[in-house]
């Protein structure tokens, strides 16, 4: 069973939306499993504070390197030797070929840091992978944590009911995906492309090729013009 064990000062937003729908019904099913380590009940010293304010001066707090360091220790002697993920604004970038990786594995360890972050000897000591969810911060890393393990499980086999549907959504291949349409055919004068009702699917294949492609220019030019290095390199 693939497991996530997350690391966090507040247990109690878990599992929150992964409860529901296709993660929930795949986390009754036993498909995949997750478990806290609430930092407050493992902590050695039991007056000392979790987290103090930046050296140096600045706002906010930070998490503590003699709390949290012997907690991931404490896993580590049990034989866990999962990758340890700490969601961080300052971390790489988080994408599809990521999640893939992690999926590959038995499962994750996530730190998750609150406020302004953890202290960085935490990253030295245990090797962690700062990742970031995108150009923009949270108050805290369970938030992330959330986003990161909902991209893993649906990657997990006997999650998703159709597998072709994991290939054909945005950065699969590359690309964003193209816009879909359902019933009615016609709404408040707006219709579903003709080539989509036509049943020419060598048609409407190239239809969506052409339509994520100019999504993609649109949306994420970065995307876009990897994917048009990758045609020069195979021409």
């Amino acid at each position: 069973m693939w497991k996530f064990t997350v690391i966090t000062s507040t247990p109690e937003i878990f599992p929150g939306p992964l409860g529901f729908s296709i993660t929930g019904k795949a986390l009754d099913d036993n498909l995949w499993s997750i478990d806290y380590v609430q930092i407050e009940k493992h902590k050695d010293k039991k007056k000392i504070k979790i987290d103090g304010p930046p050296t140096g001066g600045g706002p906010g707090m930070i998490l503590r390197a003699d709390i949290i360091i012997p907690v991931i220790q404490r896993l580590r002697k049990l034989g866990d030797t999962r990758p340890l993920i700490i969601p961080a604004a300052r971390g790489i970038k988080y994408q599809q070929s990521i999640a893939k990786e992690f999926v590959a594995g038995e499962g994750i360890i996530i730190l998750c840091g609150r406020f302004e972050g953890i202290d960085h000897r935490i990253v030295q000591a245990t090797n962690g992978l700062e990742i970031s969810t995108g150009d923009f911060v949270l108050t805290n890393g369970d938030i992330a944590a959330i986003n990161i393990i909902d991209s893993c499980v649906r990657l997990i086999d006997g999650v998703m009911n159709k597998k072709e549907s994991q290939f054909s959504e945005s950065f699969e291949d590359g690309l964003l995906e193209y816009p879909q349409y359902t019933l009615p055919r016609e709404y408040d004068g707006y219709k579903t492309p003709d080539i989509l009702l036509s049943g020419n699917h060598k048609k409407i294949s190239e239809w969506r090729m052409a339509q994520s492609i100019e999504t993609t220019k649109q949306n994420r030019p970065d995307l876009y013009q990897m994917h048009q290095d990758k045609l020069k390199k195979i021409k």
